[in-house]
């Protein structure tokens, strides 16, 4: 009786407020298509990257996909800024992708002594927000490849404005300057913390590179050797 109410009550949930497709909109009708908040057409649509892109001739960028792409840019949306947990279900299915895609590339991410560290939040958003997101992606990166996860080996000084609104570069690269350090916890040099000598920088999304080249600089005045990005997006 008790399954049978259960699913009535998902059957008018469904009639009452129909999930519907994060991307064109339209309805879900399987739990496959529910459970990764896009259309089976939507979902399929992702393109997933190949390639590591050059930041600079020491750092690489991983980017699971492109930031240009509404399904996966509403993901990302609505995982950061709606605070919808659930989207890092179809998150995770989408860099489960690209490992097994890249099985090539991987290597790369499995140097001796490496970990992941994701990108900070400040304390003060990180309380408004209640999570996150680069955290939780640096996750599903850990379980993955079996890595260690350094969360509280960077930490955000101050509280920077949102730059989603910011369209000059220099602008950017101004709000985040020296607002991210080695927590203190940690010292001041990666040489006393051999599982951190190759990094791998985890964010949601790289779009003009200020937050992630501000981290990497920090990474590279405490000792790290090797490092590169990695994010779900990338504009």
């Amino acid at each position: 009786m008790a399954r049978g109410l259960i699913k009535t009550w998902h059957t008018l949930l469904d009639v009452l407020f129909p999930p519907i497709c994060l991307s064109c909109r339209g309805y879900l009708p399987s739990p496959e298509e529910k459970e990764n908040l896009l259309c089976a057409g939507c979902f399929q649509g992702i393109k997933i990257y190949s390639n590591i892109f050059c930041l600079s001739p020491r750092v690489g960028l991983i980017a699971v996909g492109s930031y240009e792409n509404t399904a996966l840019r509403e993901l990302v949306h609505y995982f950061k800024y709606n605070g919808f947990l659930a989207a890092k279900i179809p998150i995770e299915k989408l860099i489960i992708k690209w490992l097994e895609i890249n099985r090539s590339l991987i290597p790369i991410l499995l140097l001796p002594n490496s970990c992941l560290i994701p990108i900070p939040l400040h304390r003060s958003r990180l309380q408004k927000r209640g999570f996150n997101q680069a955290e939780i992606i640096a996750e599903i990166l850990s379980r993955r490849l079996n890595l260690p996860l350094e969360k509280n080996l960077l930490k955000r000084t101050r509280d920077t404005k949102s730059q989603i609104k910011m369209r000059s570069t220099r602008k950017r690269e101004e709000n985040v300057k020296g607002s991210i350090q080695l927590s203190p916890l940690k010292g001041d040099n990666l040489g006393a913390l051999p599982q951190c000598q190759n990094v791998i920088l985890v964010d949601d999304v790289y779009t003009s590179g200020a937050t992630m080249q501000e981290a990497i600089r920090t990474l590279r005045r405490t000792g790290a050797k090797e490092i590169i990005g990695f994010v779900v997006a990338k504009t």
